[in-house]
């Protein structure tokens, strides 16, 4: 999987974020009413075992809400460094905390990496792509929608559901390409076609906003501290990329252990490698249908 590829498009999408910033700042004017707070998870049912641990956690992300929207009103009237400490760290927390509730991110993560053999270093490489990625196109839409056009709160939030549904819809295709292509025969851990997956599996999930960052960078827009908001998503990313890399990692090192755990010679191995490759396509694409259905719900 060839990975580094996706740094060409982390820094150009970077650089149209500074622009959207450095826009948004000179025409930005009287600050619009406050932006909801909601819980922040990615969506979708939870079963019924998991439900205590996502309730506290979505217990602890109002808790952080609460204290990013006090501290950012802080800075915004006093300019305090202390209160610009506790939101960065805050925001790293929630972003651990984010990544650690259920979400498409690290499904879509952990089926590729059960579906190919990789290198340690490629599940990190992911999981920070997807993470930035992620954080950064919050940013360019609140600038964009927020900043540039006037947009408020329900407003921006509700145009990056078209965002959402496009690259669900991405994931869904990939997930079936490699499913097909394992099915066939065609699959390969290395070369061009894992590199081609590799990083349509990064842009797909990365390009989706992260609600955590929208909201953070609402309440930046919201009491005129762009920047700050833009320096917080990027420190939540960060978080994200800590717990969304483990994943992948652990999906490595699993993968790993179950081949190498296996009785008989190569044609056993090489049938459970490509159970495991089709297997792995499905489950992204299913992820990734029942979210663009959400999505489309939604849109409607």
């Amino acid at each position: 999987m060839h990975v580094p590829a996706a740094g060409t498009l982390i820094r150009g999408v970077t650089l149209a974020v500074l622009l959207g910033v450095a826009v948004a700042e000179a025409q930005w004017g009287p600050a619009p009413a406050a932006p909801p707070a909601p819980a922040l998870s990615e969506g979708g049912k939870t079963p019924g075992f998991m439900r205590p641990f996502v309730d506290r956690i979505a217990a602890m992300q109002r808790t952080l809400n609460r204290t990013i929207s006090r501290e950012m009103r802080q800075i915004s009237e006093t300019g305090s460094p202390r209160a610009l400490l506790v939101v960065t760290g805050v925001a790293f927390v929630y972003g651990v905390l984010h990544a650690a509730g259920p979400g498409h991110g690290k499904l879509v993560v952990s089926s590729f990496f059960l579906a190919r053999r990789a290198r340690i270093g490629a599940g990190i490489a992911a999981g920070t792509a997807i993470s930035f990625l992620q954080a950064l196109t919050s940013i360019v839409l609140v600038c964009a929608l927020g900043a540039v056009l006037g947009q408020q709160g329900f407003d921006v939030l509700g145009r990056s559901v078209w965002i959402e549904a496009a690259s669900y819809a991405l994931i869904v295709a990939i997930g079936l390409v490699m499913a097909f292509t394992a099915f066939r025969g065609h699959h390969h851990d290395h070369g061009h076609g894992a590199g081609r997956a590799g990083l349509g599996m990064i842009v797909a999930a990365g390009i989706t906003p992260c609600a955590s960052a929208l909201i953070t960078m609402l309440f930046a827009l919201t009491n005129g501290v762009l920047l700050v908001g833009v320096a917080a998503t990027l420190v939540m990313a960060v978080g994200m990329s800590i717990t969304t890399s483990l994943v992948g990692v652990l999906t490595i090192l699993g993968r790993r252990t179950v081949m190498i755990a296996l009785p008989g010679g190569a044609r056993l191995r090489d049938r459970v490698s490509m159970g495991l490759s089709v297997a792995g396509g499905v489950v992204i694409a299913a992820v990734g249908a029942l979210l663009l259905a959400g999505a489309w719900a939604r849109l409607g």
